[in-house]
């Protein structure tokens, strides 16, 4: 068999592989993590986040059967590690009988292609795990449209010379071994077809919005808090234990991808929503975090935010450092928010702990998501906070007030609007920070009759 040939057998059996992989055909697949450390990177840092990588792994279901760091002072634009450390990795794949390599990082298409050819192994990066997670946990239709927007974007660029492949296995052929034929054409299709299917899909989205829109205006007489936290944090946890709900909180990744929202009980008259979300992790890509933009909406409409941390992690301050930085991308950095540390129980032989972060961490509160008291205090500390820190104000805001309207409807929910001919009258709620900050400084007159 010529070299031709060998290559050509070669990259058919990498696409089976790498279909077999997407469409998770093989049931408990072998993996094998890599990492790059640079010489600005923490070492620990670097140990942290694989060991996150190997959790996301078994999430899917799969095994890891080994690990590799390789430090350099830079990556390697080609392949992204040097070849050496690739030849290495071939070399382990084999005698482990490995499935996939999976990176730490995000790798360029090139450096995806290159790599497979070099370790003759799919090669999948962090976003590709991730994505495959969230595909394999989306139920509702809009986190599946999301997924799959997600999906389809992060794959455009990433198509493989499959159809190349398969038409030199025909016979076909150009000077220096470049196809001019179909299976050029059809890597054209498939891209048109993709980029299509991406606009289709987002139109769908846009009317599952609305949707969502028209659903939150329907609950505007009622007080809307959101969770939000890293992944695995409890979240779903304390929400059934607040609402008597038996939402599925499996220890797992990304166990939920959409936003349920349930009423919390005991509460006399306030009436009281609490939305759960889902979980950020570090080093999520920002094509994540944008496909997923309209959930985390909820958390920019919300009149108060429960950050969920899980301190017995103890990579808790990076946990907290992450989901702020969400928060900040998705513009809902502004909101209310209290810092719930939960399953403070598995902390032993630290009595002062719980004294040390509500000092380091201003009204956060320390509880276990088992302790039937802890969950009353939780609810009492929601009920206490909105009843003290929200206001409803009215004002009359001119037409040509462009710099009222834009406040009103950035920082403030809207109860209620009524327009005359002159004026536009707003019933808003607000958090007082949030009025002292936009309204009274900028001396802002009140119709305080409705």
């Amino acid at each position: 068999m010529n070299k031709t040939n060998i290559d050509i057998e070669k990259t058919l059996e990498l696409e089976k592989a790498r279909i077999q992989l997407e469409n998770r055909d093989i049931v408990g697949m072998k993996a094998y993590l890599v990492s790059l450390e640079l010489p600005e990177d923490n070492p620990v840092e670097i140990q942290e986040s694989l060991q996150e990588l190997g959790a996301l792994v078994r999430t899917l279901g799969d095994e890891c059967l080994g690990v590799s760091v390789q430090k350099k002072n830079k990556p390697v634009p080609a392949t992204y590690i040097g070849l050496g450390k690739a030849e290495e990795i071939k070399k382990s794949c084999q005698i482990l009988q490995i499935d996939y390599v999976t990176f730490d990082q995000e790798l360029s298409p090139t450096q995806v292609r290159n790599l497979e050819n070099l370790i003759n192994k799919p090669v999948l990066d962090r976003t590709s795990i991730i994505l495959q997670i969230f595909k394999k946990n989306a139920r509702s239709k809009e986190s599946r449209t999301q997924v799959e927007i997600a999906h389809l974007e992060y794959m455009a660029p990433r198509l493989s010379n499959a159809w190349i492949a398969w038409e030199r296995q025909r016979g076909g052929g150009g000077v220096g071994g470049r196809v001019k034929g179909s299976g050029e054409t059809q890597l054209e299709i498939d891209r048109r077809r993709m980029k299509d299917k991406i606009a289709s899909l987002k139109k769908d989205l846009e009317k599952i919005q609305k949707e969502r829109e028209t659903q939150r205006k329907n609950r505007l007489d009622e007080w809307n808090v959101v969770l939000v936290g890293y992944t695995n944090a409890g979240k779903t946890t304390l929400m059934n234990a607040l609402t008597e709900s038996h939402l599925s909180a499996k220890d797992s990744l990304f166990e939920t991808l959409d936003s349920s929202v349930r009423k919390i009980r005991g509460t006399n008259n306030m009436n009281i929503l609490i939305t759960d979300t889902v979980g950020f992790i570090r080093n999520l890509p920002h094509g994540l975090v944008a496909s997923f933009r309209s959930t985390l909406e909820e958390a920019c409409k919300a009149d108060l935010i429960l950050h969920i941390v899980d301190i017995s992690n103890k990579s808790y301050k990076e946990h907290i450092k992450v989901t702020d930085e969400v928060l900040r991308q998705v513009g809902a950095s502004e909101v209310p928010k209290i810092i719930i540390f939960n399953k403070i129980d598995a902390i032993k032989g630290e009595p002062q702990l719980a004294r040390i972060l509500m000092r380091s961490y201003p009204k956060s509160i320390c509880i276990s998501s088992q302790k039937e008291e802890d969950i009353k205090k939780f609810r009492e500390t929601i009920v206490q906070f909105l009843a003290q820190n929200m206001v409803e104000k009215v004002f009359n805001v001119h037409y040509e007030d462009s710099k009222m309207l834009s406040l009103i409807y950035s920082h403030t929910r809207v109860l209620e609007a009524k327009w005359t001919q002159d004026e536009g009258i707003f019933k808003v709620r607000m958090s007082k920070s949030i009025y002292q900050r936009y309204f009274v400084i900028n001396k802002v007159e009140e119709n305080l009759e409705w």
